[in-house]
């Protein structure tokens, strides 16, 4: 017992209302001893470091996952969603949480189940890779938390089969790079989607990617928002845009891919922008959001430095496509010039 009040203690930040970056990069620090040391196995090994990759993009290796705890917004973010949207839920009798993707610890639950310790909530913890498989099954031992209603599922989350009389309440899911690219949360959301109702709870609520304009004059490689303009919405991961407008298509038995998107960007004064990127917005919960640039998660992505002797609109075909690189692919046409 004395191991989780310490894990409470050292997380505790992560739930105060105000974001205090030093206090929380003191929590992240503390957390991630805690868990290294229950975890009892070392995670940077060679067998650590292995991608499994998949038809429908990859899942990272042990050690990679185990790193996502060092982008401490991202963390405190996702795990103050979590708790906020359990709060929202707390008049049901019951609450069943499926975490799908969970990395070696479980990093973005942990705190919160040693903080609702009522019998009313049940957790399944869904994780692909066997190494890191063997490691959470270390890490919940090691806590204690034998009287816990946690089920622990060794599947993949882009096939998993949901229990229709046990589906879950809330859907947690943080498989992802920037721009959405070579992971699978996209084929993890389609696929659990499919099997629950438009009232289950998804975390993240949504993401979206905007094509933006970096202002020019503006230092490379800062991107702050008075940097750049966004153009358009071109892609969203969300419930709503799920079940009504991105539908999306098999092509074989590895291919799926979503309506493509034309964007025109009127000729412009070259004097107004440096860039096109790609900009990805994520909104974890209700009002606990992750803007461009304060995590990893949401880092800019360039797509094409724009000339300096630009007389000519500029057209970009857009498509979201899962196969084994999951990714965003696009066409810029310049100056009839494809891209």
């Amino acid at each position: 017992m004395h191991i989780q009040k310490e894990l409470i203690q050292a997380t505790s930040e992560y739930f105060e209302d105000t974001i205090d970056q030093l206090k929380l990069l003191e929590a992240s620090k503390k957390y991630k001893a805690i868990l290294h040391k229950i975890s009892s196995q070392k995670i940077d090994t060679e067998e650590g470091r292995i991608d499994i990759e998949n038809k429908n993009g990859k899942s990272l290796g042990t050690f990679w996952a185990g790193l996502c705890l060092d982008d401490i917004l991202r963390t405190r973010q996702f795990i103050k969603g979590i708790d906020n949207a359990i709060k929202d839920l707390k008049k049901r009798n019951t609450i069943h949480v499926l975490y799908a993707g969970t990395g070696p610890f479980a990093t973005l639950i942990l705190p919160i189940m040693l903080r609702y310790s009522n019998k009313n909530i049940s957790y399944t913890l869904l994780e692909i890779n066997p190494f890191t498989f063997n490691i959470l099954e270390n890490v919940i031992t090691a806590l204690e938390l034998e009287d816990y209603d946690i089920t622990l599922v060794k599947d993949d989350a882009t096939r998993y089969v949901i229990d229709p009389k046990n589906k879950p309440d809330i859907i947690i899911s943080e498989t992802m790079q920037s721009a959405l690219a070579k992971e699978q949360q996209v084929p993890i959301f389609l696929n659990l989607m499919r099997q629950v109702s438009q009232d289950t709870v998804f975390i993240p609520e949504k993401i979206a990617l905007h094509l933006a304009l970096k202002k020019a004059g503006t230092p490379d490689g800062r991107f702050l928002k008075q940097d750049y303009t966004d153009i358009e919405k071109i892609f969203e991961v969300s419930k709503a845009s799920m079940f009504d407008s991105y539908l999306s298509e098999k092509q074989g038995d590895e291919i799926e891919v979503f309506s493509k998107k034309k964007t025109i960007i009127k000729e412009m004064d070259s004097k107004t922008a440096s860039y096109l990127l790609l900009n990805t917005y994520i909104q974890v919960y209700d009002d606990v959001k992750i803007d461009v640039n304060e995590s990893g998660l949401t880092t800019p992505l360039i797509l094409r430095q724009i000339p300096n002797d630009i007389k000519s609109t500029i057209t970009i075909d857009t498509q979201y496509v899962i196969s084994s690189e999951p990714r965003l692919a696009y066409q810029i046409i310049l100056n009839a010039t494809e891209v």
